[in-house]
């Protein structure tokens, strides 16, 4: 049995006293509890010593403390295991967003920067008009966003402006060339996701 409940040789009497005496905190006293039972001090001294009050009620500190430090223990495990989910979320928020910035790399890689027009003899032998529009971003965005999805805030040794790529000045046969070669060095997405140049 516990030591702060009824012991064996103890009478109803005497656990009613110890209970009162036990639940009176810090400022418990034997007087107090003989005068709030209407019993003398005398009294109770012989059942505190008869029943080891004292040490009952010590032991009983020391459980509530030891239950304190686990509560308190769990509560900071608790804590920590929130804070790493939190950390972690933030990661995958942020791998997002870098995906997000080398996809966009992609699809900015395959637009076009100035309008131009070019016809060229379609597939089926009829003239096609091939149009380029203007996108309102240079390369360098381009850049800044394939950077962005790898980690690095900027290629290094390589200036913004030398990224650029302007169709300004270039005439028929130059964009036609431009068409072919780019046709033939667009990635294209392998079936196990990866991506490759055609061939």
């Amino acid at each position: 049995m516990l030591a702060w409940e009824r012991q064996e040789a103890e009478s109803s009497r005497a656990y009613e006293a110890f209970s009162l005496y036990r639940d009176m905190g810090s400022g418990r006293s034997l007087a107090k509890v003989g005068q709030s039972l209407g019993k003398s001090v005398k009294l109770m001294e012989r059942w505190s010593a008869a029943h080891s009050w004292v040490d009952r009620v010590e032991a009983l500190e020391a459980r509530d403390e030891m239950l304190r430090r686990e509560a308190v223990e769990a509560h900071v495990q608790a804590g920590a295991e929130d804070r790493g989910k939190r950390e972690a979320a933030l990661l995958d928020r942020g791998l997002a967003v870098r995906e997000s910035a080398m996809t966009q790399a992609e699809k900015m890689t395959n637009w076009p920067l100035a309008e131009q027009r070019v016809v060229r003899e379609g597939p089926d032998g009829e003239d096609a008009t091939y149009v380029f529009t203007p996108a309102g971003w240079s390369k360098a965005t381009a850049v800044s966003m394939f950077n962005m999805a790898i980690g690095n805030a900027r290629a290094e040794g390589a200036p913004a402006d030398e990224m650029e790529f302007d169709f300004d000045g270039w005439d028929e046969d130059d964009l036609i060339e431009f068409m072919r070669l780019s046709e033939r060095l667009t990635p294209r997405r392998k079936s196990d996701g990866s991506y490759s140049g055609s061939q």
